[in-house]
């Protein structure tokens, strides 16, 4: 808006923004940090900039160029975050800078590159909590929420002191301090009805952070106790499971046979059962007992399951 040329009273670029003064005081010190030369004449009360001044040209190197295509060319997905249009627009400009010659040539080999994503929750039907998420969190502003609870089995209502919009396992979640718990909590996205800015401010945690939080969960579901987990996966896997690294305890050790020895440790028993389940017969547990109890009754509700001969289109037919 300032480098159209124009001067604009706070209250003016606070409107054009769709932005709070407090925001736009906020973005103006970070101008100001960026070395952008704006001026503000006290006796108009209005902001202006020099007509003559653009942000400094990118110089990228082929090799940064094809990065940044690849990123927005490939990458760049609007099922996987809310700000995808607000990223393709910036792509453009990013495209734009780069010499034709060498967008060219980047086009050429991106033909040859293709990125499959893992399923994730659509995002297209959340853009209005996360704007509303976004301003909480950037004015520090609470947050009343209606919010569909799987765990609860209802629709409950809370007020909330966002601390942190994270994605999780193909899915954005708000983590949260719940004034109804008197706890930190973890909400999906989907999952809220309703979110409302309130005009109460709240004071950050200062000792909250993600890794305290999660802990040593598996992925985001935290147990009251931490196991030292041991799992033999057969060669046929082995290799499969070793490139990755799943967790940061984790420690993988080679066996004569190809079969891989994987240890871990984790915080709650749930999440990491469901992971190695999926291995199915290539995978055995050598430790904790309680892991192995666990999968071994849910492998016995899974062989009754298949076994009682009925399925659910011929249980509703009879």
């Amino acid at each position: 808006m300032l480098q159209s040329g124009r001067s604009f009273d706070a209250d003016g670029l606070a409107l054009g923004l769709t932005v709070s003064r407090r925001t736009l005081f906020r973005d103006l010190n970070m101008l100001e940090a960026a070395g952008v030369p704006f001026h503000y004449d006290k006796k108009t009360k209005q902001y202006r900039i020099n007509k003559d001044y653009f942000l400094p040209p990118i110089n990228l190197t082929v090799g940064e160029a094809l990065a940044v295509m690849l990123l927005t060319r490939k990458m760049n997905t609007r099922r996987l975050h809310p700000e995808y249009l607000q990223a393709v627009e910036a792509a453009q400009k990013i495209e734009a800078a780069i010499p034709g010659r060498i967008r060219a040539h980047c086009g050429s080999i991106l033909e040859n590159i293709e990125v499959k994503f893992w399923p994730t929750s659509d995002v297209d039907g959340i853009n209005d909590v996360n704007a509303t998420l976004m301003r909480a969190l950037i004015e520090s502003r609470k947050v009343s929420m209606r919010y569909d609870s799987f765990y609860e089995g209802r629709v409950i209502e809370d007020v909330i002191h966002p601390y942190k919009r994270i994605f999780v396992n193909r899915g954005w979640y708000m983590i949260g301090y719940s004034e109804k718990e008197k706890a930190t909590r973890t909400y999906k996205l989907e999952r809220i009805e309703k979110l409302t800015l309130r005009e109460q401010l709240f004071e950050n945690d200062p000792g909250f952070s993600l890794e305290n939080y999660f802990g040593y969960a598996w992925q985001m579901i935290r147990g009251d106790r931490r196991y030292h987990v041991s799992i033999r996966f057969t060669p046929k896997v082995a290799g499969n499971v070793e490139e990755v690294l799943w967790h940061r305890s984790q420690r993988t050790r080679r066996e004569s046979d190809g079969s891989l020895l994987f240890d871990v440790d984790v915080d709650g028993l749930g999440e990491i059962s469901w992971w190695i389940m999926g291995y199915g017969d290539q995978a055995l547990v050598l430790e904790p007992a309680d892991l192995r109890e666990l999968i071994v009754e849910r492998s016995r509700s899974l062989i009754a399951r298949y076994s009682n001969g009925s399925t659910h289109q011929s249980e509703h037919s009879q």
